[in-house]
């Protein structure tokens, strides 16, 4: 193995597009676990400029000529990539297809400077549909609601899990709807609610995770976020165990590794959380084979 380089003021700098300092501390002990000394062997720049100012993030640490980013989202990694065609970008987005997106040519071959972690949404739809199914068996109508071409790649994984699972699931976008019009309209079709993941449908989560429990509502939700919030249940991508893992690629890079050789990756780890609160709001009894594969339960 590579010894990491020794300290010196050409150590190397990793940038890190993300809001969350606790994310940004996971990424460096990953390094750290890898044998690099953040702030001495190597130095991590956190940015958390916000959504709409990560362009001007993404820039600012492609001039300053950082050895590789992390960009923490989609809008990261889109402003990442603007920003620079050479320095190495390890992306973790969650939303989006990178093949589509133009992030990679292949997911075994980048071919570029972006590898990272993306979600394989065909499976990750077929397992959350199947969990509210599991949750709710009564209810075998469904509408998601979706958030335009934030969602594309989730929407037609949904409509691949609606013929695998037998489920009728139907599609209504925020932007044609407001998001508790939407849950008043799945209360009367006698459905359930599935919410996919994108920024603004994070954002109103409380609000639609409240409004579909006062309408007697079984919800879940694409982002683990979902079900803290108040819904029935949501299965995700663990956030803190991608950015665990994009530390183990950002150590290859230092290493001498070029991103269009590294594989991108799935996500390592999905968590299924279901609200046993809001169950029992609900008079739904969480099947015991449905707890026991839960990897949190809030009660």
């Amino acid at each position: 193995m590579t010894r990491p380089r020794a300290v010196s003021a050409g150590a190397p700098r990793v940038g890190v597009l993300t809001e969350s300092f606790a994310l940004a501390a996971i990424l460096e002990q990953a390094l750290s676990e890898a044998g690099w000394q953040p702030g001495q062997s190597v130095t991590v720049l956190r940015l958390g400029s916000g959504s709409d100012q990560w362009r001007t993030a993404a820039r600012g640490l492609a001039a300053s000529g950082v050895s590789v980013i992390v960009a923490g989202d989609h809008a990261a990694a889109v402003a990442a990539r603007e920003a620079t065609t050479v320095i190495p970008i390890v992306a973790i987005d969650f939303e989006r297809d990178p093949i589509a997106e133009g992030f990679v040519q292949n997911r075994t071959r980048p071919g570029g400077n972006v590898t990272g972690l993306f979600c394989d949404f065909g499976d990750a739809m077929t397992q959350l549909t199947r969990a509210l199914l599991d949750a709710a068996p009564r209810t075998r109508h469904m509408v998601a609601l979706t958030d335009g071409d934030h969602t594309q790649a989730q929407i037609r994984a949904l409509r691949a899990a609606r013929e695998t699972l037998g489920a009728d699931i139907d599609m209504l976008d925020v932007a044609a709807v407001s998001g508790d019009a939407v849950v008043d309209r799945v209360a009367a079709w006698h459905a359930s609610l599935v919410v996919l993941a994108s920024p603004r449908l994070r954002s109103e989560a409380a609000r639609l995770a409240k409004h579909a429990m006062s309408r007697k509502l079984a919800s879940a939700g694409a982002f683990v976020r979902y079900a803290q919030a108040g819904g029935l249940l949501a299965r995700g991508p663990s956030v803190a165990d991608a950015f665990r893992r994009a530390g183990a690629t950002v150590d290859r890079l230092l290493r001498g590794g070029h991103p269009k050789d590294i594989p991108v990756e799935p996500p390592p780890r999905f968590e299924l959380v279901l609200n046993a609160k809001t169950a029992a709001a609900l008079d739904i009894t969480l099947p015991s084979s449905l707890l026991s594969s839960a990897d949190h339960v809030i009660r």
